[in-house]
């Protein structure tokens, strides 16, 4: 699998298992499953919290992404930061 499909689709990566609609300082977890919107139920990776976008209660946590597209595909890292709003990780932008 290539990076640049690898980060087209990471768009599409949701929580899996716990219900956490958006990650903020004051309601983050340090490590969540994750899971695709084809398949919701299949944890494919993890997304660990690596800090905040600022210091008040409402600001956004950054997670790091570790996606394991398949369970013969090595896991896939990306550089990018992503948020999670909505329940969806979005790419972090500033």
């Amino acid at each position: 699998m290539d990076a640049l499909f690898s980060i087209q689709r990471l768009s599409m990566y949701q929580v899996a298992v716990v219900s956490l609609p958006s990650g903020t300082v004051a309601h983050s977890m340090r490590k969540l499953s994750i899971a695709t919107q084809e398949e919701p139920a299949r944890v494919c990776g993890q997304a660990f919290r690596v800090g905040y976008t600022g210091s008040k209660k409402t600001y956004l946590a950054l997670y790091r992404l570790k996606v394991k597209p398949s369970p013969e595909l090595r896991a896939i890292i990306p550089t990018d930061l992503f948020v999670l709003e909505q329940g969806f990780f979005h790419v972090y932008t500033r």
